[in-house]
């Protein structure tokens, strides 16, 4: 959001010289001494003067009158043309990008044949074919001119298009035109703020050459023509072409700065936001309890006493206090605690990537002996990547989209380590073969899109191990991936561990992860340490009231509900036959099938979880049976009786609000730019709906009590909740239209411990006091025990067993759900041990003979 306070000096003298040369320009037949065409023969040529300020021109006209009334003609001229281009540009831009297919190929092609086209020629041979005109020149030099716009916005928009909340709002049952209006507008608003100033000063550079040339309307006063005139006399009087040539200078740089400084004040991050939204200032929280365990002096990393304060709004917030951890060679050290405990702001501190809000206040940071708390960022850049490596969280923001893998491999290397090009190369293929992808050169050749999340991540890893640093930092590395591919990557870090002797800092949510992998646990709460040792120690004998409610949050123990009885009962939602197919980009490629066949029937008030591997084909599943992806022709989804698969778009749309989502990444699928109470209240006025404002918010109100959230909550936006509050929120969004369905895509999976306990019991008390039921896609096997009366697992794409949840779980049928339960992590170290070995054993036995 843009204020007063944020604005940059630049933009604020740009625009008011702008405005005064506006005003100018408007008054300036009072403000003119002189009429413009008024020819005075006795002061031709004549320099300044009392009676002519500026002088006067050839024929005798007041230089500055005609500078004046000049501004008139250019300056509206101008706006002309930026209006006709900005108009054209982003409602041609909004229809292509959003639509996309053949709207979206004809309007690129219409629009790339203008932009081929010699702007200043065309305009030229238009005036010498129509003759001169102001306005008939300036509309055509905006229509010439809005493809750059276009494009633009066409980018901005396929950006958008498919982000969650879009997906939301069309769940929803909002109409294309609505969506576009409220959900999509608002993203291009900022490039139309900035490219506007642009298109303003382009066109009156073009306007300006057009009268200077002598092909403007004649014996009217704009700048370019006093610019003509000037030029046939330019060693007689000099000053002519000054006046007009400084104001045409004056007014672009204006403008250019305006657009400037508007894309840097949107762009620049605000001072107010935080890494770890959730961490807010607790002074009075009470004072850590520390039991290192490790000398300092001997650890390739510790960090000793450290406090991080970040700048808010209302003053610095402490968000690390009085944090020490150490971490040995050959040691795997894990942090855990609740979202906004400090678990992420210790990573980044010890990576010395704080956010320019961020600073370290006290305590030191040593790295294998040496104090790198104040070292310059060169100097940390030398370690970064070379001594000490980095997993992050999301894989795919780390890669860059438009280099391929191998790539961005390679240049570490080249640069920290000296290799060759073709030393480099063969490195990093055989890095990929270490981390576990079967196929290394096609990923080495592969972009990051062309390669599945589980992939990706082990890229990290190998980009991280590249140079065998001392120390690997790991922040969340298998948080949202499946049970096989998370079981995986812990494999891979493990035998990292074992043949580097690399020191391993976790930090992680997940307590199955510390249990499989960890040596020692710090367990962190507000900022600080309350708990540490052994990881054998804290799951068998946890010593503090909150590590004891992180480890009961996670054992799910209980069995899940019972089988419905659904003998005599239609179901609810039907699915039979059901392909989707990917179309590939490219000539000639088949397209991908990404379900094949698929059948499964849902009852009234039933959970139906859906689990499989990563590319099994869960969420697309969930996505058709919302409408957001097209099945094949010869599918049928039935919900209550009615098909929903040969529907206008329109009837869809009607047919489907029954049918709502919550969706895995709660922050993307809330609209950043509105506020919730908007957001929550938009599906019931939109449309014909039958509520008016009042009733609709008071139904809000009602629903955000329902799923346990303060009213006042209406008025923040989704950035400043946390994550638990933001599901909360995406849970009362899926409940105001009065759904008989919801089709929840991992709601609980970024979650920590403590909010997926709190979520599912939300989710059971809905069911419970409403009927809903619920098509429940989780990579989680604890949370589908605890909420699903049935399982269907997936595979390859197909459904390959089904069956009450304790039966599948405790005597599962396929090869495959075996592989899924041995492959999932529990928060037992020996629990966990055990299934590691079976699971490793099953699946050499599966490489090593046929399948059972």
């Amino acid at each position: 959001m843009i204020t007063v306070r944020t604005l940059r000096p630049t933009l604020l003298v740009s625009a008011g010289f702008l405005l005064v040369l506006a005003l100018a320009a408007v008054a300036a037949p009072l403000l003119a001494p002189h009429p413009p065409d008024a020819v005075d023969i006795d002061h031709v040529l004549a320099g300044p003067s009392f009676h002519y300020p500026l002088g006067t021109d050839s024929s005798g006209r007041d230089v500055l009158s005609r500078l004046l009334y000049g501004a008139r003609l250019s300056l509206f001229g101008a706006l002309i043309a930026a209006v006709v281009a900005v108009v054209l540009g982003v409602v041609s831009g909004l229809v292509s990008g959003y639509l996309g297919g053949r709207v979206d190929s004809a309007l690129t092609w219409l629009a790339t044949f203008v932009m081929s086209l010699p702007t200043i020629i065309v305009v030229l041979a238009f005036v010498a074919a129509v003759g001169p005109g102001m306005v008939s020149t300036m509309l055509l030099l905006g229509v010439l001119v809005s493809p750059m716009m276009f494009r633009l916005i066409r980018s901005s928009v396929k950006q958008v298009r498919n982000e969650p909340y879009i997906d939301a709002a069309r769940v929803a049952g909002l109409s294309e035109t609505r969506i576009l209006r409220r959900h999509v507008l608002a993203v291009v608003l900022p490039v139309v703020l900035v490219q506007t100033p642009i298109f303003f000063g382009a066109s009156l550079l073009v306007q300006a050459a057009i009268d200077f040339l002598g092909l403007g309307e004649p014996n009217a006063a704009s700048w370019g023509a006093m610019l003509n005139d000037a030029s046939g006399h330019i060693y007689q009087a000099p000053w002519l072409s000054v006046w007009p040539g400084l104001a045409v200078t004056v007014t672009v740089l204006a403008v250019s700065f305006i657009g400037n400084s508007l894309r840097d004040t949107l762009d620049a991050p605000s001072a107010m936001a935080s890494t770890s939204p959730g961490v807010r200032d607790r002074r009075r929280a009470a004072r850590p309890v520390v039991t290192t365990a490790v000398d300092p002096r001997t650890a390739v990393l510790a960090l000793s006493g450290l406090s991080v304060v970040h700048r808010t709004a209302t003053g610095e917030s402490s968000v690390l206090r009085d944090v020490s951890v150490a971490v040995r060679r050959g040691e795997v050290v894990g942090i855990i605690g609740e979202s906004g405990s400090g678990k992420t702001q210790t990573v980044l501190a010890a990576l010395r990537l704080l956010a320019d809000s961020g600073r370290i206040t006290q305590g030191t940071i040593t790295f294998c002996g040496r104090d790198i708390t104040g070292l310059s960022e060169r100097d940390m850049n030398a370690l970064r990547g070379r001594r000490i490596g980095y997993v992050s969280q999301d894989p795919m923001s780390n890669l860059d989209p438009t280099f391929r893998i191998g790539s961005q491999l390679c240049e570490p290397m080249r640069v920290h380590l000296g290799l060759s090009r073709r030393q480099a190369r063969a490195r990093a293929l055989d890095l990929l073969q270490r981390v576990g992808i079967p196929r290394p050169y096609r990923v080495y050749r592969s972009f990051p899109h062309e390669i599945s999340g589980g992939m990706a991540q082990r890229v990290l890893i190998a980009a991280a191990i590249a140079c065998e640093p001392d120390l690997l930092i790991a922040d969340e590395p298998t948080t949202a991936l499946d049970a096989s591919v998370q079981a995986e990557v812990l494999d891979v870090l493990r035998s990292l561990r074992q043949e580097k002797a690399m020191a391993v800092l976790l930090a992680t949510h997940d307590l199955g992860v510390v249990a499989d992998i960890c040596d020692r646990v710090v367990v962190m709460k507000d900022g600080g340490v309350v708990e540490e040792g052994p990881s054998a120690d804290f799951f068998a004998r946890p010593r503090t009231p909150y590590a004891q409610a992180l480890l009961a949050a996670c054992k799910r123990d209980e069995p899940g509900p019972p089988a419905l009885s659904t003998d005599g009962f239609p179901s609810l939602l039907k699915v039979r036959d059901l392909d989707v197919a990917y179309v590939r980009p490219g000539f000639g490629r088949p397209a991908f099938k990404v379900l094949r066949e698929v059948s499964l029937d849902l009852w009234p008030g039933e959970t139906l979880g859906l689990i499989g591997e990563s590319g099994s084909g869960k969420t697309t599943l969930g996505r058709a049976v919302l409408g957001l992806v097209n099945p094949d022709a010869a599918a049928d989804i039935r919900f209550a009786g009615q098909t929903l698969t040969r529907l206008s778009r329109a009837d869809r749309r009607w047919a489907g609000r029954p049918i709502q989502a919550v969706f895995q990444d709660p922050l993307g699928s809330l609209n950043p730019a509105m506020t919730i109470e908007s957001i929550l209240v938009e599906p019931l006025l939109a449309d014909g709906g039958t509520l008016d404002p009042a009733t609709a918010r008071r139904r809000v109100r009602e629903l955000l009590d329902r799923v346990h959230l303060p009213a006042d909550i209406g008025q923040r936006r989704a950035r400043e909740l946390s994550g638990g509050q933001r599901q909360r929120v995406s849970i009362a969004r899926a409940l105001v239209l009065g759904p008989k369905l919801i089709v929840c895509d991992e709601p609980v999976s970024a979650l920590d411990a403590t909010t997926q306990a709190q979520v599912i019991d939300l989710l059971k008390e809905i069911q419970r006091d409403t009927g809903v039921a619920y098509l429940l896609i989780s990579h989680d096997l604890g949370v589908v025990r605890t909420l699903c009366h049935r399982v269907a697992v997936m595979a390859g794409g197909r459904i390959v067993e089904t069956g009450d949840t304790e039966t599948v779980i405790k005597a599962p049928s396929h090869r495959h759900t075996r592989q899924l339960l041995l492959s999932s992590l529990v928060p037992d170290p020996r629990e966990q041990a055990a299934r590691r070995t079976a699971r490793l054993q099953a699946a050499e036995a599966v490489r090593t003979g046929p399948s059972r």
